[in-house]
């Protein structure tokens, strides 16, 4: 008899596994992707960092947005392109992307030289709601300061 409800139990289980598998996978190649724009605003606001520490200024050139046309309109994934990454403004950062990507960049500095915006703009699943994570870099008592926003990350 116990047998029976265990058996009962166990296609239970089997069936809400199966359910929620590919929505499972669905939100675990969200934030895979998702850790891209993570990684690399990271590594521009270290360049930013080194560039402030040699010269005590951040760099005055705005970059981006890069790439124009949006990954969505590519097919979804960006195409390394060296020719996007090859204005003075993405040389002075040291910053070119040498693999397929998904998201928009982009170096917004402050004219008074004390902050500036490193931006990454994606819509990761193409439905025109785009994600977007912002890292705020702020000069303070001639330290640099990071402030991180996220809006919709696995968008």
């Amino acid at each position: 008899m116990w047998w029976r409800r265990l058996r009962y139990l166990l296609l239970l289980a089997a069936l809400c596994s199966i359910a929620t598998c590919p929505s499972a996978k669905r939100a675990c190649t969200a934030n895979t992707r998702a850790q891209e724009a993570e990684e690399l605003l990271s590594y521009l606001a270290d360049r930013v960092a080194a560039i402030h520490a040699a010269t005590g200024k951040l760099p005055s050139l705005p970059a981006g947005p890069s790439p124009v046309p949006r990954c969505c309109e590519q097919g979804g994934a960006c195409s390394p392109d060296p020719t996007v990454w090859a204005t003075p403004a993405w040389r002075d950062l040291g910053f070119s992307i040498d693999e397929s990507y998904r998201y928009t960049y982009q170096y917004v500095p402050d004219p008074t030289g004390t902050s500036a915006t490193l931006r990454a703009v994606g819509d990761l699943d193409c439905d025109d709601q785009p994600s977007l994570y912002e890292v705020k870099l702020t000069v303070v008592m001639g330290r640099l300061s990071r402030v991180w926003t996220r809006k919709d990350p696995y968008e």
